[in-house]
């Protein structure tokens, strides 16, 4: 897979905070984390060296915050309280 970093479909960059850097996928409609398009693309990027996180959506909707605290916690960037 070619992966051109400025036109991903599934992965969205963390560019401030904590999480800097970080490629985060949070579920929708048609993007859902076993699809193969998804796995590929997240592939690609933890190749390029990049962390990568899927993120579940509970009941339907995760909010942004919701999303970046359990990127957070996963990937080590804050205590666990």
């Amino acid at each position: 897979m070619n992966l051109d970093i400025n036109a991903l479909k599934h992965h969205q960059l963390v560019e401030d905070g904590q999480l800097e850097g970080c490629y985060i996928h949070q579920p929708v409609a048609g993007s859902q984390e076993d699809d193969e398009t998804v796995l590929a693309e997240a592939q690609a990027l933890e190749k390029l060296g990049y962390k990568v996180v899927q993120v579940q959506a509970k009941r339907g909707t995760t909010t942004f915050a919701e999303a970046m605290q359990e990127l957070a916690l996963k990937t080590g960037h804050q205590p666990k309280n």
